[in-house]
């Protein structure tokens, strides 16, 4: 009987899961996007680590995005909410507004 040859030509390459910024709908790796949880209480806050429990949502490191999804209601939509709660709501833009004064001192 014949052997049957070994198509292994080399490691494995690993697994890079991949999400989608729900405003400009880019895909890019699950770290290189901001997640944003809604837990079981339907508080809404960022979520740095990426493991909390909960509904998530992805946005870039781009602060039009941050914008848009707040402004348009995508991110409420996408974390299956009515409204966010306006404390929720005011440290989600702090963090957009964060995230332009970091963009604005690379520049």
């Amino acid at each position: 009987m014949a052997q049957a040859k070994s198509k292994s030509k080399g490691p494995r390459p690993k697994h890079i899961p991949q999400r989608t910024c729900i405003a400009c709908r880019r895909t890019d790796a699950k770290r290189g996007l901001m997640r944003v949880v809604r837990d079981a209480d339907g508080h809404v806050a960022l979520d740095p680590t990426g493991k909390r429990a909960g509904r998530g949502a992805y946005l870039c490191h781009d602060p039009a995005c941050w914008e848009q999804a707040l402004k348009r209601y995508g991110l409420a939509r996408a974390l299956r909410l009515d409204t966010l709660q306006p404390e929720d709501r005011i440290a989600l833009e702090q963090v957009a507004q964060g995230l332009k004064t970091a963009e604005a001192e690379a520049l």
